[in-house]
């Protein structure tokens, strides 16, 4: 799809959208098929060749709300879309609600995988549950309220409550993650790292 601007044309098939000129951590400059926009330049940006977008954690979620029909075509078309950290507006539809999980230690944070799915290809669910020696890390929150048509890629604590989740919009998917962008683990030194290039091949696809 495409917005009015030609002026603006995207440099890559799958963006990152940024909060002004801030570079999100762990991302990579060495995929070429992985740029940058600014949130507040993303109405006028062309999408014609964009496959895939990436909402950080950290995005303006109440200008995203007022562009919802933007990025709701944008995946009604055939489109993908990630969504990182907590959604506390209603910026797409089918966003499930994050709640707050209550945690009094390691177990109730640790992460176990659900439905497979190609971002968490090789990922072991410790690399998730452990970062540094401490927990927490990946998420400490749940999804609630979540599409009946989604399915659950992985879940937290010991009552194994979803987590990240995936539904089809339109044409188009949107992959949800609860937590910190996935793109943090992109240098760790375990399977963890899997996640960003595996992300970036899922959101190229159609």
């Amino acid at each position: 799809m495409s917005t009015t601007n030609p002026l603006s044309a995207a440099i890559a098939p799958v963006l990152q959208v940024t909060m002004g000129s801030h570079h999100p951590a762990g991302t990579s400059d060495a995929d070429p098929r992985l740029g940058q926009v600014d949130i507040y330049r993303l109405p006028e940006t062309d999408l014609t060749d964009v496959r895939g977008l990436i909402i950080g954690a950290g995005a303006d979620q109440i200008f995203l709300e007022r562009n919802r029909d933007l990025i709701t075509e944008f995946a009604r078309s055939g489109d993908r879309i990630a969504v990182m950290g907590h959604a506390v507006t209603d910026f797409l539809p089918g966003l499930g609600v994050w709640r707050k999980l209550t945690y009094t230690g390691p177990k109730d944070l640790a992460i176990s995988f659900g439905d497979p799915h190609p971002v968490w290809e090789g990922v072991e669910a410790i690399d998730l549950s452990v970062r540094k020696g401490v927990t927490g890390f990946y998420a400490r929150g749940y999804a609630d309220k979540i599409p009946a048509d989604a399915i659950v890629t992985t879940r937290i604590g010991r009552h194994a409550l979803p987590l990240d989740y995936v539904y089809p919009l339109g044409a188009g998917q949107v992959l949800v993650h609860g937590g910190n962008d996935l793109t943090n683990w992109e240098n760790d030194p375990n399977t963890s790292a899997r996640m960003t290039p595996q992300l970036i091949d899922w959101l190229v696809q159609r």
